[in-house]
């Protein structure tokens, strides 16, 4: 008599790049299912033997326990012909037609990495150090289905300790697509008027106490160039503005903790919440303290956001100011730049660096 069918399980919605094959491999395991999941280019796909009430609670968990920044939109089953599994595997992804499914935005760095930030060897103040649960996803994505060699980090061969990882199962950053390390991934440049500084712990210093002696600091950060200064120096901010030729406009403030949030903005929980949620958005808050006036321009309120990359924790820990302007790194009207040329070119101009 046998003791299990086979079903195909189709779920479609936000689910690539949220470590959403490697949730499943862990309910399935957890749940003694064997079988195996895929990515394709428009559903993650997932084949299973069970009992009909073990695949109906396998289907509550996927629904009740699927990560944060994914969102199921559709999930149906059938019945498919038998087929005998030893184990659960994750399996190569494919392509099923021209058609676009959707992909993660980016996830602000979790709090796992920022201590791996602080303890891991390879990761010791890395700048762009992220696991399935957060990190560059939609910025980095070349084509779809979301696998490694169609992101822009694929020409970054990863390093023993990365593949180990990536490979694990039980690790965090197992299926992580754009995950490295010291050794392995990109690394930061920065150009100053007098020299080229290649070593993480001089980069952080130096554009710690540029900003913090009242200068702009051009930044490479997701999706392109962004432009930094003290919110505190009324200076910094009027020269950044009259450079960017953006006379009325407020600017927005990335500010070092919610602590420090709490000094110069009214903040009510929720509005707590949705700063420090993993979309990590511009809230617009009312005013408590004031900052450099030429920041909001006259309005009695501040675009407040909190740090939502490696660079930005790294940096606010070694500058005085709680509180920077963050703005597109771009001319008024004009496309924020994403070369470094072309950054260098016509961003140094008005920076004291070009990171």
């Amino acid at each position: 008599m046998r003791k299990y069918n086979t079903y195909l399980i189709t779920i479609t919605g936000l689910i690539q790049g949220v470590g959403f094959r490697p949730f499943v491999h862990r309910l399935a395991v957890a749940s003694a299912l064997t079988g195996w999941v895929n990515n394709t280019n428009l559903s993650v796909q997932i084949c299973v033997n069970c009992r009909k009430q073990a695949l109906q609670d396998f289907i509550r968990g996927i629904h009740t326990e699927s990560p944060p920044a994914s969102k199921i939109e559709s999930l149906e089953y059938r019945q498919v012909d038998d087929e005998e599994f030893v184990d659960f595997r994750i399996i190569e992804s494919e392509d099923l037609s021209d058609a676009i499914t959707e992909i993660s935005p980016d996830i602000a760095v979790c709090s796992d990495c920022l201590e791996d930030m602080k303890t891991q060897p390879n990761r010791m103040d890395y700048p762009f150090l992220n696991c399935t649960n957060c990190g560059p996803r939609f910025t980095i994505v070349r084509e779809l289905p979301y696998d490694r060699g169609n992101t822009t980090m694929q020409p970054f061969e990863m390093c023993e300790s990365c593949a180990s990882e990536y490979g694990d199962v039980l690790d965090r950053r197992f299926h992580a697509q754009p995950t490295a390390c010291c050794i392995c991934g990109p690394e930061y440049e920065l150009w100053t008027v007098e020299e080229r500084i290649t070593v993480i712990g001089e980069i952080l210093e130096t554009t710690a106490r540029l900003i913090d002696h009242g200068g702009i600091v051009s930044i490479k950060g997701l999706g392109g160039f962004f432009m930094a200064c003290d919110a505190l120096n009324e200076d910094a901010v009027r020269r950044m503005r009259d450079s960017k030729h953006r006379e009325g406009k407020p600017f927005a403030v990335m500010f070092r903790s919610l602590k420090d949030v709490k000094i110069y903005c009214h903040l009510t929980s929720s509005e707590g919440n949705e700063l420090s949620s993993w979309r990590r958005p511009i809230v617009i808050l009312n005013e408590r303290k004031e900052l450099a006036p030429s920041v909001s321009n006259g309005f009695s309120t501040i675009g407040a956001m909190l740090p939502y990359m490696p660079f930005h924790y790294l940096l606010f820990s070694r500058m005085d100011t709680p509180a920077i302007v963050l703005t597109s790194g771009n001319l008024s009207d004009e496309p924020i730049l994403m070369e470094n040329k072309q950054a260098e070119e016509i961003l140094g101009p008005v920076s004291g660096a070009v990171l």
